[in-house]
């Protein structure tokens, strides 16, 4: 027995001991993102130049968190606060073009159209061109955003469009027979198996009650919220980028397109890397002389270690963020595009 609790004590002053590690890495990383949060670094050109090109890099999920809540996820998450802390640092610097250097799939519908707002609303009191590049994703809530910018360009083999609204799945436990909990998850038995039933678009206190069956009063309700947001997005969509709205509905629906199909769309300006991009607007602009800003991203070196699983560590925060979109409606491409 001695020797049992001699091993028992060791193993658990190891897992405390871990633990510990974890929380202060967190700790660490996260005060040093916040801290580099709102920071431009030169990249390249003359420092002395006034044409001053700035690059703003965004990539994830469009989300508005909680900035005291600690996560290793943040490149994951794209949050409008944030961005407008961006966009008042760079007041100090007067660019003549901001480029948002974007990849994401989408996001909430409150956070994405926020997300939008705040950059239209910098763009006229600044009269600052500003300009959307993705160079691998930018559809759903992410592409509502982009309509903010004066232009919109892809990198070839770039995915655009799902020009469409997606509300959350209800998973409903028919007769559930026992729920338990455990270190390796939950685990819920029921005795009529699990039903989803999934409106693309409440009335009820308990809606999205995973033991009960919907109404198809509640479902009805359901695909009015998504449809009166779907007009929203197809009006934006029509206003920014000049195309009929039947179009949109009838012939661009929700899809998600190439580069080349996009452009013929018209959802997109061109096909072009950064670098491109980048040595376009010096030509068109007529620069003799530029300095390019970006910002100063120094601790995601380690968070993309842990991104590419090169560092162990427990999926928390991502499933915390996956919950909160499934909480809520979301203009999201699909939740397995992004892991959860």
């Amino acid at each position: 027995m001695a020797i049992f609790f001699n091993i028992f004590l060791k193993t658990f002053a190891y897992l405390v001991s871990i633990s510990l590690i974890i929380l202060l890495l967190t700790l660490i990383f996260s005060l040093i993102n916040n801290e580099n949060r709102d920071e431009f670094a030169f990249s390249s050109g003359e420092e002395t130049s006034s044409n001053t090109i700035a690059i703003i890099e965004m990539n994830g999920l469009i989300i508005e968190k909680n900035r005291n809540f600690v996560e290793l996820a943040n490149p994951l998450i794209i949050s409008p606060s944030e961005v407008n802390d961006y966009l008042e640092n760079l007041k100090n610097f007067s660019p003549k073009i901001i480029i948002f250097s974007i990849n994401s799939p989408g996001g909430t519908v409150s956070a994405s159209k926020n997300l939008y707002d705040i950059i239209t609303k910098f763009k006229q009191n600044n009269k600052t061109e500003i300009i959307f590049h993705t160079n691998e994703i930018l559809a759903s809530g992410g592409y509502w955003a982009s309509l903010s910018g004066d232009k919109i360009y892809a990198n070839y083999g770039s995915i655009l469009g799902s020009i469409g609204v997606k509300g959350p799945e209800w998973f409903f436990y028919d007769n559930p027979k026992s729920i338990s909990t455990g270190i390796f998850g939950n685990r819920i038995e029921t005795i009529n198996g699990i039903k989803v039933y999934s409106k693309i678009a409440g009335k009820s206190k308990d809606i999205l009650n995973p033991f009960r069956k919907p109404f198809e009063k509640e479902l009805e309700h359901l695909q009015k919220m998504v449809d009166e947001i779907y007009e929203d997005f197809v009006r934006i969509v029509s206003k920014e980028r000049k195309i009929e709205i039947n179009t949109i509905t009838e012939d661009i629906g929700a899809l998600i397109y190439t580069t080349k199909s996009a452009k013929k769309n018209h959802l997109i300006d061109g096909e072009l890397t950064l670098e491109n991009l980048i040595q376009k607007i010096i030509k068109e602009k007529e620069f003799s002389d530029y300095k390019i800003i970006k910002t100063s991203n120094q601790s995601k070196s380690f968070l993309k270690q842990i991104l590419n699983g090169q560092i162990n560590i427990p999926k928390i925060d991502l499933d915390y963020e996956c919950l909160s979109l499934r909480s809520s409606i979301s203009t999201i491409l699909s939740y397995q595009s992004v892991g959860c």
